[in-house]
């Protein structure tokens, strides 16, 4: 039984029009998500330490960068500033999340003024190898 030829009007064919409506919907949607969230990455690399814990804690944080720039919440503001912010606030715990490469003096004038601000805790934050 011999088999006879499809023309080119009748062989199946994939419609990719579908295909990349949906894709630019979930792009569309991703980016979407990406832009309302309130996750900040900074520059900050944190130096490696052998024992480390987490905690959750209600806590002030304080990020400073390799330049000495200190941010919160991923804006920049002075250390006058800041304690203005704790005095404010009153936190228990100021969690201090300095570069590796940020000069001593930037950490040890924030660990002072979380001193003179009755701060309980004053914690240096730290990532762990895996």
């Amino acid at each position: 039984m011999r088999r006879r030829r499809l023309s080119y009007d009748e062989r199946a064919y994939i419609d990719v029009v579908p295909l990349v409506d949906t894709l630019l919907a979930v792009f569309l949607f991703l980016a979407i998500i990406a832009f309302q969230s309130p996750i900040t990455f900074l520059a900050v690399k944190l130096p490696f330490a052998k024992e480390g814990e987490k905690i959750s804690l209600e806590v002030f944080r304080v990020q400073v960068m390799k330049d000495g720039r200190y941010q919160v919440g991923g804006k920049d503001v002075s250390l006058e500033e800041i304690e203005s912010l704790i005095q404010e606030k009153k936190p228990k715990t100021l969690v201090i999340e300095a570069d590796e490469d940020t000069p001593h003096k930037f950490v040890v004038a924030l660990m002072d003024m979380g001193k003179r601000n009755e701060v309980e805790n004053v914690l240096i934050g730290v990532r762990t190898r895996r």
